[in-house]
C-alpha cells in the first residue's frame, strides 16, 4: 500500500517520502554523535570510546579567552573529555562571581534590577559551542555537595532546612532542584540553537558533585534520591547519559578491604554511600569515582599502592556489574613528598589495563587573567593539583596516555621510577624509599638502589601493583647532598633513574622571625584569608590578652559534618621565602564532649604551595591540657618542614576540623619561622 492509502503513485507523495527518509537518515546520523553504553562500555559513531579525561571548575563564570585556553589545551593534549561545573547557586555566589545562574529559588539567570553582570548560562553556551567546535564531550554537574558555589547547603538554607542532608530529602528542595535541572536541561544554546537536551558535545548529566549522606550510614538515602533524580532527567532527556558524580565509596562489601589499612572509612560506609547500590540502579548509565590518598588520610609511602587497590576494586565491581567506570578525579598535591608522574603512570596504566573506560586528572587549567595569574600566565595552582599544557613531566604523562586511550596503540616501554623521596628533597634519620617499575614486557628480574657506596637489593620488597620499598638510615650518610641511583633489571636490559637527595641530619637552625601576639597591634598584620566548609563568626579574628602573653582569636563555626571544614588566617613575612620550619600553637578552650581531629596545615603564597598536609593531625581528646587565667585549654603544637620557595611573602594558616563540631573561639600563638643557618 502505498503512502497516500492507496496503490497509486504520486510525485507529492513520493516527495514527502524521501523527505522523511533524508529526515530520518539525518536523526540516526546525528544520534551516533552521543556518546551511548553499549555491552557495558562507552560508544561513539558506533566505535569503542576510552578517554583521557580532566575537570575544570571555572568555564561558567570566567572569559572567552580563559574558556578558549583551557579548551584549547585539551585538545592540543588529546584529552577528549571535560567535566564542568553547571551551577551556580545562591545570590552571595553570584553576586561574588558578578555571573549569575540560580541566585533564588526559581530565578534563573540575571535577576530583575541587577545590571553590569553576566549570565553563567551564556557563559556555559560559550563553553559548550568552543567544546562542539573543537571535537570534546562534555561532562555537566548539576549541584555541589561542597560549599564552593553555593551547593547543597544553599538549598537547606533556602528552604529553612537544619542540616545537610536535608537535601535528599526535603520535597521542597527536591523539587526546586528538579526546577533547576529541568530549565538547565531544556535551555536553547545562544550561540548553536540547540536546546541542551539535544546537544551531542554534552557526554552526560551528573546529579552532584561528590554527594555523600552521612547520616544514613547504609546509603539507602542516596539511593533513593538517585533513583528518582536520575529517572527525572531521563523523562526530560533520553539522549544523554547519567551519572552520579560521586567518590565511590563502598559498604562493607565482602572481600574487599583498603591497602594497608589505611583510610578505612572510604570502604566502611561512613560517608552513606554505597557505590555497588548507586551503580545498580538501571537509570544511572555509568560509574564514577575519585582518589585523592593525600586528603584521605592515607601515607605518602603507600599512596601508590592504596590508590592502585581503590582502581582495581572499583574495576572489578564495575564488570560484575555490567556498566562503564570512569576515575572522574584524581591527583596529589605538587607539594606532596613524592614523584606525583611516576604515580599518576600506574594508575593510568591500571585504568587502561584492567578495562575501566576513561581517566580524568584534577585539573586542566589555561591562561589566567588579571588577579588569578600567576608569574608564567597561567591560572594560578591554588589547590596544588593543576595540570597546564606545558612541558612538565605531567603534562607529558596525560599526552602519552592520551594517544593510549584514543587509539589503543600501545607503545608504552619498561622503565622504573623512584617515588619516594623526590627529586631534590631533603631527608633525615629513617627514609622508607619506594620505586615504581612498569614492566609492559614482563621480564622484570630484580631491582636495585645505591646510594654513596651503599648498595641496597636485597633488603628491597615487592609491596605489590609494581611498587617496591625498604627502609634507609640516613644517618649511614654524610650531610650534603647526593645523588640515589635507581636500576631496573629486565630480561636483556637494565633501566636507571636518579635522583638528588640532601642529607639534613646534623643541619642547624635559628630562628628568623615570630609572632607572640603580645601587642594587640599584631592583630592588623593578619587577615581572614577564607574558608572550606566551615564559617568565621562576627568579628573573624581579634586579639585576646587571656591566653599566653596574647594570642589572635579566631572567631569560628565548625559544623562537624565532614573531613574537612576549614578556616584560614594570614599575614605577610618578609623573609619568609628563606624558611625551612614554621612552628605555632593551636589552643581550643576545653569545653565538654568535644570530639573529633584537628588537620593544621600551611600555605606558602603567591603559588599557594601547601606545605605540612596530614603532618600534625590530632585527636582532640589527646590534646595537652593548658590553663591560662584558671581555664583550661587544649593545646595542639604544630611543626611544619618544608623547602625553602623562591618568592612568597605570605603565609595562610589553616585549622581545619575533621568531624569537630565547634561554635567558638580558637587561638593561634607563637608562630615562629625558622631558617637553616651555615653552609647546608
Amino acid at each position: 500500500m502505498g503512502i497516500g492509502g492507496d496503490d497509486s503513485w504520486s510525485p507529492s507523495v513520493s516527495a514527502e517520502f524521501l523527505l522523511l527518509i533524508v529526515e530520518l537518515s539525518f536523526v540516526l546520523f546525528a544520534s551516533d554523535e552521543f556518546v551511548k553504553v553499549e555491552n557495558g562500555k562507552f560508544a561513539l559513531n558506533g566505535k569503542e570510546f576510552r578517554f583521557i579525561g580532566s575537570n575544570n571548575y571555572y568555564m561558567h563564570y570566567k572569559s572567552n579567552g580563559m574558556i578558549d585556553s583551557v579548551l584549547e589545551s585539551a585538545r592540543d593534549m588529546g584529552i577528549k573529555v571535560l567535566r564542568i561545573w553547571g551551577f551556580l547557586d545562591g545570590e552571595s555566589y553570584c553576586r561574588d562571581k558578578n555571573t549569575y545562574m540560580h541566585p533564588e529559588p526559581g530565578v534563573f539567570g540575571v535577576p530583575e534590577g541587577i545590571s553590569n553582570a553576566q549570565s553563567g548560562f551564556e557563559r556555559l553556551d560559550y563553553t559548550v559551542a568552543k567544546a562542539k567546535e573543537l571535537g570534546i564531550k562534555l561532562v555537566i554537574v548539576l549541584v555541589n555537595n561542597w560549599d564552593d558555589f553555593g551547593g547543597m547547603n544553599q538549598y537547606v538554607r533556602w528552604f529553612g532546612g537544619t542540616h545537610h542532608d536535608d537535601f535528599y530529602r526535603d520535597e521542597k528542595i527536591k523539587e526546586e532542584y528538579k526546577k533547576y535541572v529541568s530549565f538547565l536541561v531544556n535551555h536553547v544554546n545562544t550561540y548553536t540553537g540547540v536546546p541542551y537536551r539535544e546537544e551531542p558535545t554534552i557526554m552526560a548529566w551528573e546529579l552532584a558533585n561528590e554527594p555523600r549522606c552521612e547520616t544514613d550510614k547504609s546509603g539507602n538515602t542516596l539511593v533513593e534520591w538517585v533513583k528518582e533524580m536520575s529517572s527525572y532527567i531521563k523523562s526530560l532527556d533520553p539522549n544523554h547519559l547519567v551519572a552520579v558524580g560521586d567518590e565511590g565509596f563502598f559498604s562493607n562489601y565482602e572481600g574487599f578491604k583498603p591497602y594497608g589499612g589505611e583510610a578505612e572509612w572510604a570502604y566502611n560506609g561512613w560517608s552513606g554511600v554505597d557505590w555497588k547500590k548507586l551503580l545498580s540502579i538501571e537509570t544511572v548509565d555509568f560509574g564514577t569515582f575519585h582518589l585523592y590518598p593525600s586528603h584521605w588520610g592515607v601515607s605518602p609511602e603507600n599512596y601508590a599502592q592504596w590508590g592502585a587497590k581503590w582502581i582495581e576494586d572499583h574495576i572489578k565491581i564495575a564488570k560484575e556489574i555490567g556498566k562503564p567506570v570512569v576515575l572522574e578525579e584524581y591527583g596529589i598535591p605538587k607539594s606532596a613528598p613524592v614523584n606525583r608522574t611516576a604515580i599518576y603512570r600506574l594508575w593510568n596504566d591500571l585504568v587502561y589495563d584492567l578495562g575501566g573506560d576513561g581517566a580524568m586528572f584534577w585539573m586542566l587549567a589555561g591562561i589566567g587573567e588579571g588577579s588569578d595569574r600567576d608569574e608564567r600566565g597561567y591560572y594560578p595552582d591554588y589547590d596544588g593539583f593543576r595540570i597546564v599544557n606545558d612541558d612538565s613531566p605531567e603534562a607529558e604523562l596525560i599526552r602519552e596516555y592520551a594517544k593510549l586511550f584514543n587509539t589503543g596503540e600501545d607503545i608504552r616501554e619498561d622503565t622504573c621510577s623512584f617515588i619516594l623521596p623526590k627529586d631534590g628533597m631533603e631527608i633525615k634519620k629513617t627514609v622508607e624509599v619506594r620505586a615504581g617499575v612498569f614492566d609492559y614486557s614482563n621480564t622484570f628480574e630484580k631491582l636495585s638502589v645505591k646510594v654513596e657506596d651503599l648498595v641496597f637489593e636485597n633488603e628491597i620488597e615487592h609491596l605489590g601493583y609494581g611498587i617496591y620499598g625498604f627502609d634507609l638510615d640516613t644517618t649511614r650518610i654524610p650531610d650534603g647532598e647526593h645523588e640515589m641511583f635507581l636500576e631496573g633489571h629486565f630480561q636483556g636490559k637494565t633501566v636507571k633513574d636518579s635522583i638528588k637527595a640532601k642529607v639534613v641530619n646534623e643541619a642547624r637552625y635559628v630562628l628568623a622571625e615570630e609572632v607572640d601576639f603580645s601587642s594587640p597591634e599584631e592583630v592588623k598584620n593578619w587577615w581572614n584569608s577564607g574558608t572550606w566548609q566551615a564559617e568565621f563568626g562576627s568579628p573573624d579574628i581579634e586579639w585576646n590578652g587571656e591566653v599566653g602573653n596574647g594570642a589572635l582569636q579566631l572567631n569560628v563555626k565548625l559544623p562537624g559534618k565532614s573531613d574537612w571544614e576549614e578556616v584560614r588566617v594570614a599575614r605577610k613575612f618578609e623573609r619568609l621565602s628563606e624558611c625551612e620550619i614554621l612552628e605555632y600553637d593551636i589552643y581550643i578552650p576545653n569545653v565538654e564532649g568535644l570530639k573529633g581531629r584537628l588537620r593544621p596545615y600551611a600555605v606558602l603564597n603567591p603559588g599557594w604551595v601547601k606545605i605540612g598536609l596530614d603532618m600534625n593531625n590530632a585527636n582532640v581528646e589527646s590534646a595537652e591540657i593548658i590553663t591560662f587565667g584558671g581555664k583550661e585549654y587544649r593545646r595542639f603544637h604544630v611543626r611544619i618542614e618544608f623547602d625553602r620557595t623562591a618568592g612568597v611573602k605570605e603565609l595562610h594558616i589553616g585549622v581545619v576540623g575533621d568531624h569537630l563540631r565547634y561554635d567558638g573561639p580558637i587561638f593561634i600563638d607563637n608562630v615562629r619561622l625558622y631558617k637553616r643557618t651555615g653552609g647546608m
